[in-house]
């Protein structure tokens, strides 16, 4: 039987404040809180290649962008993309 095992990669980026922040994170199989590679000095094509390296295969990206208010419709206060990834489970 087939089964998988999911991890996501998270970046957040937010300009809300006076300077902007990335936040890079790895949610893994019983990882818990997960791994920060916010300091890394990695790019994130750098950390997709990495994963995809590891026999992890992208299944789904999901973009979520927050607007504050007083904002123009098109500047994100801060936005988020979700990377979610599968395995197969050794047997």
């Amino acid at each position: 039987m087939t089964a998988w095992q999911y991890a996501q990669l998270v970046v957040t980026h937010d300009s809300s404040g006076t300077e902007d922040t990335r936040t890079i994170l790895w949610h893994g199989p019983g990882q818990g809180i997960g791994e920060n590679f916010s300091g890394s000095g990695q790019t994130v094509l750098e950390l997709l290649n990495r994963v995809g390296a590891d026999g992890w295969e992208l299944a789904d990206r999901e973009v979520r962008q927050v607007h504050g208010e007083g904002d123009h419709h098109g500047d994100a206060s801060w936005n988020r993309t979700t990377y979610t990834f599968k395995c197969l489970v050794p047997e």
